[in-house]
């Protein structure tokens, strides 16, 4: 009787590693299908519930109905994080002989799929010489390319673009100039006057509240019938705002005219200001006046962010020019020689320059596109890049693949940060 109680403890030792064994196979299996089922459903094309893909990684184990499954899942618009437990509990063979009649399997894992956003201002020249050997159609058809190449099915839903169009100025859309607090004189176009104390250049913020309107006028192309031939652009050719909507982004390209004179340091103040996580107010109007979708309220993002990428595409035909204004601003229509000169072409080249220093400092990545340039243009566009190699001197219908080889560069970027 002592010699056979004396044997229960020995035999639940003995036979414990057969318990440990079983407990351990269960555990492995347990994780195994834990782990491949959160990689599944974490993914950011996985359509399924959560509950229902893990389920369908379990499916196999003998006891998978008797798995206890719990789960978190976490989604924002480039992240999915899907956190999982399971258990189960077996029953034991010999260590139940010293009172221990269950054992519990427990796993635990987390997934995560990430993909960086982008934001991106696109800077376009609708300047009147763009007319000259089918620059405008070479250009039309080379941007809505790089819309394409930019907004696939995979990066759409992270991806934004801003499309800045520009001749001697930038014209921000009439809701969003009202919404802004402008000082309107007139209803025909609606661009800031930038470098005044309400809107000046390297401001940051840029405070555009009671700041003056550029009038309308015209300098050198009043008369010609394949343009328009007003400074500020007119609505059509008005900025778009953080959108994904390829669709829609082709549909304005095809509708941008051409305007007069090339003012690109303004182009590049807005390009950036769209960037610029401190131009909260620009967007409040925006979203105000319905010209962005609420989705991407929360951008621009903070410089610093680990999961934003922010990329300026600058592309022009030719070199900054003076800025011109009227000698009499109470005139709604006026062309040289009635106007002043308000500011040198060297002048706004500086201002160029200035902004593309500040940009780069903050960790925005610049790609330049000359098209058909030489002389000036071709230093400001080099020296406004990233580096020389961000730079892409390109003629004719070549302009396409310039643009193909930018969307190429970002997308590796974006994979190697």
């Amino acid at each position: 009787m002592i010699f056979g109680l004396a044997m229960v403890p020995l035999i639940a030792l003995g036979g414990a590693g057969v318990d440990v064994a079983r407990y351990e196979t269960i555990r492995v299996e347990l994780q195994d299908g834990l782990d491949r089922g959160v990689l599944a459903a974490a993914s950011l094309t996985q359509t399924r519930e959560a509950k229902a893909v893990l389920q369908d990684y379990l499916k196999n184990l003998s006891y998978a109905n008797e798995v206890n499954l719990d789960f978190e899942r976490q989604n924002s618009l480039n992240q999915r994080i899907v956190k999982a437990s399971a258990s189960y509990t077996i029953d034991t063979s010999f260590i139940k002989l010293v009172g221990v009649d269950k054992l519990t399997v427990s796993a635990v894992s987390t997934a995560q799929e990430a993909k960086q956003n982008i934001e991106m201002s696109l800077m376009l020249d609708m300047s009147g010489s763009m007319i000259s050997n089918n620059r405008i159609k070479n250009l039309r058809t080379a941007a809505k390319a790089f819309i394409d190449q930019m907004l696939t099915d995979d990066t759409k839903e992270y991806t934004t673009i801003s499309i800045v169009p520009y001749a001697g100025h930038v014209n921000v859309g009439a809701a969003v100039f009202d919404k802004l607090g402008g000082k309107r004189d007139h209803s025909n176009s609606s661009c800031f006057e930038l470098g005044e104390t309400n809107a000046a250049y390297g401001a940051d913020p840029m405070v555009f509240k009671s700041a003056a309107q550029v009038p309308h006028f015209t300098h050198w192309n009043f008369g010609r019938t394949d343009m328009r031939p007003w400074w500020c652009p007119m609505e059509s050719t008005s900025i778009t705002y953080l959108s994904n909507d390829a669709t829609a982004l082709k549909t304005k390209i095809d509708a941008l005219e051409m305007h007069d004179g090339t003012g690109t340091q303004n182009a590049m103040q807005w390009g950036y200001t769209l960037l610029n996580p401190s131009a909260k107010s620009v967007f409040a109007a925006v979203l105000a006046a319905g010209k962005m979708d609420s989705k991407f309220s929360d951008r621009p993002a903070a410089f610093n962010d680990a999961d934003t990428m922010k990329v300026i595409v600058l592309m022009t035909d030719g070199a900054i020019t003076e800025q011109f204004r009227p000698k009499d601003y109470s005139r709604p229509v006026t062309q040289k020689p009635d106007n002043k000169e308000i500011s040198s072409s060297s002048t706004n080249a500086t201002r160029l320059a200035n902004v593309c220093t500040t940009a780069k400092s903050k960790g925005v990545t610049i790609f330049t596109i000359g098209f058909e340039v030489s002389g000036n243009a071709t230093t400001q566009m080099t020296n406004c890049a990233t580096s020389p190699a961000h730079y892409y001197p390109t003629s004719g219908s070549n302009i396409t693949d310039a643009f193909k080889s930018i969307s190429i560069s970002i997308k590796k970027l974006r994979l190697t940060q």
